[in-house]
C-alpha cells in the first residue's frame, strides 16, 4: 500500500506505541481474546420481538449476565488440580451468525467503523490519530478480530455451552426448545465436526411482563416444572423483561450501550450454506 511521505513517516515514529503494555495485554487477553463461548439459539418469534422491543439480538440481551455485570464464582479441576476464579466471564454469540466474515464483508465493516468514529476527530495531527488510543484504532481493531472469528484455523471460538430460548407464551415449550435442540441449529463448523456440536445445554423462558398475553404466574411455573422434567439434569430457567416500566434506567442503559452503540456498522452476513 503506498502511503503519502508524512502519513508514512507518522506511522514508522508511532509503531513501537502499538505495542501494549503488559498489564493491557494480559486484559485484552482474557477480557477480549480468551472468553469461553456460550451459543445462544431461539426461536424466530423470540428473536424478532427482543430485536423489535429493545434493539439488541438475543446474545446482546444475555451478554452482561456473563460475568460483566455480576461477579461469577467458579472451580474446576485442571490435571486434577482444584483451580479457583473469582470473576469468571463468558461470550454470549447468536448461533445464526456464528460464521466468519467474508473478506469483502469485514473490509466494508472496518471502513464503516473506522469512518463514524473518525468524522468528529478531523482536527486531530496525524500524530495523534495514528496512536492506538484513538477511537478509530479501537473500532478497527475490534472489526479485525471479529472477522477472524468463527474460523477454520482457530478454536477459540469452541462452544462451552448452548443456550436455547423460546417464549413463554409457547403452548408446548417443550416440543418447540427440543427443536432447538436439533445439531443443525449450532454453527456450521459445528456441524461440520470442527468445533463440538454437542456442548452442554440450558433451556430459558422469555417472559414478557408488559405483553398482556404472557401467562399468569401459575401457568409459567406449570411450563418450567414440565421443561425441568423433561431437560433434567440440564438448568431450565425464566428470564423476565420489560419489568421497570417505560421509563429508561440509566444503570440498565450502560449495560447494552456498547452493543447499541455499533448499530452504523453494517449487518453481519447470513450464515453460509451447508
Amino acid at each position: 500500500v503506498d502511503l503519502a511521505p508524512g502519513l508514512g513517516a507518522a506511522c514508522r515514529s508511532v509503531a513501537p506505541a502499538t505495542m501494549m503494555e503488559p498489564r493491557p495485554y494480559a486484559e485484552w487477553l482474557h477480557n477480549e481474546i480468551f472468553l469461553p463461548v456460550v451459543v445462544v439459539i431461539g426461536t424466530d418469534a423470540v428473536k424478532a420481538h427482543v430485536k423489535e422491543c429493545h434493539g439488541l439480538s438475543l446474545a446482546e440481551l444475555l451478554a452482561p449476565f456473563g460475568g460483566q455485570y455480576k461477579r461469577i464464582s467458579v472451580s474446576y479441576q485442571v490435571l486434577e488440580r482444584p483451580v479457583s476464579v473469582d470473576s469468571f466471564r463468558v461470550r454470549f454469540a447468536d448461533a445464526d451468525t456464528a460464521s466468519q466474515w467474508s473478506p469483502v464483508h469485514a473490509e466494508q465493516v472496518g471502513a464503516s467503523m473506522v469512518e463514524a468514529s473518525a468524522s468528529t476527530h478531523m482536527s486531530r495531527s496525524v500524530q495523534e490519530a495514528l496512536t492506538p488510543s484513538s477511537p478509530w484504532y479501537e473500532q478497527w481493531r475490534l472489526s479485525m478480530f471479529r472477522s477472524l472469528r468463527w474460523s477454520e484455523h482457530e478454536g477459540l471460538d469452541q462452544p462451552t455451552a448452548a443456550v436455547l430460548v423460546a417464549s413463554s407464551k409457547e403452548s408446548d415449550p417443550v416440543r418447540v426448545l427440543e427443536d432447538l435442540l436439533q445439531s443443525t441449529r449450532m454453527p456450521q463448523l459445528c456441524q461440520q465436526g470442527v468445533l463440538n456440536p454437542l456442548p452442554a445445554r440450558a433451556a430459558v423462558l422469555l417472559h414478557d411482563l408488559a405483553d398482556p398475553s404472557s401467562p399468569d404466574a401459575q401457568a409459567l411455573e406449570s411450563k418450567l416444572e414440565r421443561l425441568r422434567a423433561r431437560f433434567q439434569p440440564h438448568p431450565v430457567m425464566v428470564l423476565k423483561i420489560n419489568r421497570g416500566g417505560s421509563e429508561a434506567l440509566p444503570s440498565v442503559q450502560d449495560l447494552f450501550r456498547p452493543h447499541l452503540a455499533a448499530r452504523g456498522a453494517p449487518p453481519p452476513p447470513p450464515p453460509p450454506p451447508p
